[in-house]
């Protein structure tokens, strides 16, 4: 059995063109927090578990020492969404060199997914990336990701610059990368290294 489907991908690329929020309205008990403590473990978990019902494949492979490398570059900003202490999503900024700053990763876990959550979540990334003095702000987002994100998104007050249209292979479900394996042998491996 294949554990890819190779299907047609549409990208759409946004930039925010609106007025930057003052503030987001959160319901009760809810907070969006920084992760200041660069964690493999954390950004992995948050981009398996949002991402997997929509098949982000882009990470599924990288070790440890990757997502530690990654993190560590300081042009990268991870916040958590957390209802009654469970966390509920996530935000993650990448800094460019020109300053532009891309909300990379943006989601909800599925059980959060419906309760009107996203679209102050988008209000907040955006007012986090002005905050980091963006030249500019986007993201991009495609036709395997959930059905409302780029409505949520121009709800949002981005706008469509460009779109492309490629042959993707995704992995099924099933796939065993999803369990990331690579990611837990290499993350034993970092803990024996640096023990003691």
């Amino acid at each position: 059995m294949s554990t890819n489907d190779t299907i047609e991908i549409t990208t759409w690329f946004l930039q925010f063109d609106a007025d930057i929020p003052s503030h987001v309205a959160w319901p009760d008990k809810v907070q969006l927090v920084e992760a200041e403590i660069a964690s493999p473990e954390l950004n992995q978990f948050m981009f398996r578990t949002v991402g997997g019902p929509w098949r982000w494949f882009s990470r599924l492979s990288w070790t440890y020492q990757q997502w530690l490398q990654y993190l560590t570059q300081q042009q990268v900003r991870t916040w958590l969404l957390w209802v009654k202490g469970t966390p509920a999503g996530y935000v993650e900024l990448l800094k460019h060199d020109d300053g532009s700053v891309e909300i990379k990763f943006f989601g909800l876990l599925p059980q959060f997914i419906g309760q009107g959550l996203g679209q102050p979540l988008a209000q907040a990334a955006v007012m986090l990336a002005a905050q980091w003095q963006a030249t500019k702000i986007w993201l991009h987002t495609c036709s395997a990701d959930h059905p409302s994100a780029l409505k949520n998104y121009q709800r949002a007050g981005f706008t469509l610059t460009h779109s492309e249209t490629t042959q993707e292979s995704l992995p099924q479900l099933t796939d065993g990368r999803v369990l990331a394996a690579d990611f837990v042998y290499s993350a034993l491996a970092y803990y024996a290294e640096n023990a003691g």
